[in-house]
């Protein structure tokens, strides 16, 4: 009689303790729902995990797609996901490197103008903005990742994270930093002329450090219809060629400033700013020109920037 009583209380404790964990699985599954949604490819993230009705889009601004997606997403998950992409619209972030109060008013400058041609550009979709348009459709029983973020869609950087997919503007921290004209580069820039070897619309100078440094932040694609662009250039927004201090100043991705000091280095076409003038526009030397930094330049720094629009 023992032995039964026994048998029947385990069976019971048994029972009570698989209709738990029962009741924690449909609770977990139910709550989480990354299983058995039918999404191909998904990422193990709740915000991927949800079918979702195909969307087709033409020429619609990409900030207008997400807005549409998120409450597509919101509406099939029953509000689990309130937003499954992110957008930051925050614009580039410009840091002045190697600037001083000789070279300060130009980078001021430089970048007010940049400033503005971002504005412009935004205004019409160009590559790298929350504002390029999108055409194509989106397949619901797809990963969100594969179908709008993996094309690398017009240009813009996507961050996928455990709390939604992340979108911002393109590239996201640019450098206004400083190149030297040294002599090398002035007879680069005379060889490359006389070879028809030059960027028509830009300063020659500044054609010749494109050439020699392969900064490519003065070119941007801008939209022309359904899934067609145009490259599309901005030399003054990205250069400034500065005669009385014998500098360019460039606008560029830290990647991108890296890589052009090596390939200048290289080439023996490097000067350090902050080195002693020996060798290069020494003060009081034969050629009569005045040092980077001294009293005269940042004198006709500043008259340059108040005449300056």
């Amino acid at each position: 009689m023992k032995i039964k009583w026994r048998i029947i209380a385990s069976a019971a404790i048994g029972i009570l303790v698989l209709a738990g964990l029962c009741a924690w699985v449909w609770s977990y599954a139910k709550s989480m729902r990354l299983t058995g949604r039918g999404v191909a490819h998904q990422l193990p993230y709740k915000w991927d995990s949800y079918v979702r009705p195909d969307l087709q889009f033409t020429l619609e601004p990409m900030s207008n797609v997400i807005a549409k997606l998120n409450a597509v997403i919101r509406n099939v998950s029953s509000n689990a996901v309130p937003e499954a992409v992110k957008l930051d619209a925050t614009p580039t972030k410009i840091v002045k490197v190697g600037s001083n109060p000789s070279i300060d008013p130009y980078m001021n400058q430089l970048i007010a103008d940049f400033r503005e041609n971002e504005k412009e550009l935004s205004g019409r979709g160009a590559e790298g903005f929350e504002s390029t348009p999108f055409t194509g459709s989106l397949d619901g029983h797809h990963s969100l990742w594969c179908t709008l973020a993996g094309p690398d869609n017009g240009g813009l950087e996507w961050e996928a994270k455990h709390d939604a997919l992340h979108l911002s503007r393109m590239p996201r921290l640019m450098e206004c930093r400083v190149y030297r004209v040294t002599d090398g580069l002035v007879e680069r820039m005379r060889q490359q002329r006389s070879k028809g070897e030059y960027k028509v619309d830009a300063e020659p100078l500044v054609s010749a450090l494109i050439y020699e440094t392969d900064i490519h932040s003065w070119s941007i694609m801008v939209p022309e219809g359904p899934n067609a662009w145009s490259g599309e250039f901005r030399y003054d927004k990205v250069f400034k060629y500065v005669p009385s201090l014998k500098v360019i100043l460039a606008l560029a991705t830290p990647e991108e400033h890296a890589s052009s000091e090596k390939r200048l280095k290289e080439s023996g076409l490097w000067a350090d700013i902050q080195a002693g003038e020996n060798g290069h526009n020494p003060q009081g030397g034969a050629n009569g020109r005045q040092p980077f930094g001294s009293e005269t330049n940042r004198t006709s720094a500043a008259a340059a920037s108040r005449r300056s629009p």
